[in-house]
Order: C-alpha cells, then sequence, then structure tokens
C-alpha cells in the first residue's frame, strides 16, 4: 500500500472523555480528528491564519468512520492522514487513529471536504498551490478502512422533516448551538453534530425496550461498530437544532438505526447519519445477541 500520511494529532484520553459504557465517547474521535484536519490544513496552505487573507475555508461534506476497538482512559491516541482522492473542488482524506503503546487500530475515517468560500457560503476550486501539495501526501486506501456493514447506497439523501414523520422517526435531542461549538469557519463543528448524536442514543436504545437503567441491570453496555454522515447546511452559534432518530433493521448482534439534525426554525435538514451498532457485556467486553424483544421493535417500524 502506498502511503505518504503525515502525523496529525498526538494526545489522550481522559476521564471527561469516556461515558458510562467505560470507553471513549463517539464525539471525542470526531474532537482529536477535528484537531487532526487542522493541522492537515497546514499542510496544504488552508491554515486558520490562510483564510484571513485567502476567504477559503475547507468543510467536511461525508464521513465515513469504523470503530475497531474501544479506547479507555489513559490512552495514548495518535492520528496519521493522508489524501485519497482529489477533485477541483472537494478531496477524499482518510484519517488513521491508533492506540500508540501497542499501536493498535481504534479508528478509521474517510472524509470529504470541500472549499468553501467563506463570503458566498458555496464551494470553490482549490488553490493550485493546496491541489500541488495534495499530491505529495497521497495515500491508498486500506481494505480495514472499507465498508463493512453501510455502504454509500446505505444513505438515505432526501432528509426532509415530512419523510421523519412518515417513518414515525421520534424526537431525540433538542437544543441550540453555542459560540464555543463554532469552528473557524464561523458554523458548528463536527465534533458537537456527534455529540448530539450520541445524546440521541439513549433515547434510541430506549425506544427499543431497553434503556440505560435496563443495561446496567443486565450488565449490558453498548457500541457504534460502523457510520456514516452527510453534512446539508450549516448551523451557526445561536441556532436551534432537534433530532429525529428512526429504528431501521436488527441482525443477529447489531441494530441499524439513523438520526436526522433539522435546524428548529427553518426544518431545513442539517445532517443525517446511519449507524451500526451492538450491546456487549460489561464484563468481558464481547458482543452479544441483540434480544429478541429488541430486534422486535426494529422490525416492527
Amino acid at each position: 500500500m502506498t502511503t505518504n500520511m503525515i502525523d496529525t494529532f498526538r494526545g489522550y484520553v481522559s476521564v471527561q472523555e469516556c461515558d458510562e459504557m467505560g470507553h471513549m465517547n463517539i464525539q471525542h474521535y470526531i474532537a482529536k480528528t477535528s484537531d487532526s484536519s487542522f493541522h492537515l490544513r497546514d499542510a496544504l496552505g488552508l491554515s486558520a491564519s490562510d483564510q484571513v487573507t485567502s476567504g477559503l475555508g475547507y468543510v467536511a461534506l461525508e464521513h465515513h468512520i469504523r470503530f475497531h476497538r474501544e479506547l479507555r482512559v489513559s490512552d495514548l491516541v495518535g492520528v496519521r492522514a493522508g489524501i485519497v482522492e482529489t477533485g477541483n473542488r472537494t478531496l477524499i482524506k482518510y484519517q488513521e487513529m491508533r492506540e500508540l503503546l501497542d499501536d493498535r487500530l481504534a479508528a478509521t475515517f474517510v472524509v470529504t471536504c470541500g472549499c468553501l468560500d467563506l463570503n458566498t457560503r458555496r464551494l470553490t476550486p482549490w488553490p493550485d498551490a493546496a491541489q500541488a501539495k495534495m499530491a505529495e501526501i497521497t495515500t491508498a486506501l486500506p481494505d480495514y478502512a472499507q465498508p463493512r456493514g453501510l455502504p454509500p447506497a446505505a444513505m438515505a439523501r432526501n432528509v426532509s422533516r415530512e419523510r421523519a414523520d412518515a417513518d414515525n422517526m421520534f424526537e431525540s435531542n433538542r437544543s441550540a448551538v453555542n459560540p464555543w461549538e463554532c469552528d473557524t469557519n464561523d458554523h458548528m463543528n463536527a465534533r458537537f453534530i456527534m455529540s448530539r448524536f450520541s445524546d440521541a442514543q439513549g433515547h434510541m436504545w430506549a425506544a427499543a425496550g431497553l434503556g440505560r437503567h435496563d443495561q446496567a441491570a443486565l450488565g449490558l453496555a453498548t457500541a457504534t461498530v460502523e457510520m456514516r454522515l452527510i453534512y446539508f447546511s450549516e448551523l451557526n452559534a445561536g441556532d436551534t437544532l432537534y433530532v429525529r432518530t428512526g429504528l431501521v433493521e436488527a441482525a443477529e448482534k447489531t441494530l441499524r438505526y439513523r438520526h436526522w439534525m433539522f435546524n428548529a426554525k427553518t426544518h431545513a435538514p442539517v445532517c443525517a447519519a446511519e449507524g451500526l451498532g451492538l450491546l456487549f457485556s460489561r464484563e468481558t467486553r464481547k458482543a452479544v445477541a441483540i434480544p429478541a424483544q429488541v430486534a422486535k421493535r426494529f422490525r416492527a417500524v
């Protein structure tokens, strides 16, 4: 495999980044790769300071994420990144997250990004200098980063409040965008979009008939193993939002669900996420079969 990836993040898993499952919450995977992206931008000559003169930003359009292993308190984390494919206005980057003490693969991220004109808020061609630098850090996509249960066709792109109503998707989050959740593009950072989807998970499992209290009593915990996200529009500081969640289907040990985020004032779609989740034993950390009563609720929608 040809790779010219560069180091873009080095950090640590702190206690406050972990949830009741005993592992790092999914929003912090995005937080660390967001920091990684800023270093990649620097390498391409598209840093935050360059934005002041160029008027160009760097924005995520789609994410495909696979969570390969748990990260837990005190783990050391590193991210390397490279460019898989370039276009006139977009690129596909690859980010690989590992636990550094034993070189354990933790997560892989394949992200479609665009060059954002900060005045028009539309995509625009990459500068020639940036495209030249992209060619210096190209990488092939490894087999273990390829989709496993969520190919591109799995994503619903015709997202609307009307379709959410028709599909019996229920509200799982209602909140607002804080100024500190916005980045140098002056819009809500992807980390905080993921935080809302993380918060929605508890409501999703409750709707499936296995809420957090029941899970704890049974010695069970939950994890997401794969996700896809599509970003449709921006949210800015002060905007209000809500998330609608749907139960899609159940297999022996995995559940497929979706979260759709909307602007609460305009009802315009902001982001859609499709995920594969599972239950695991808190004691053995191994996946367990989905209980029949839970699978039945997924198959009934």
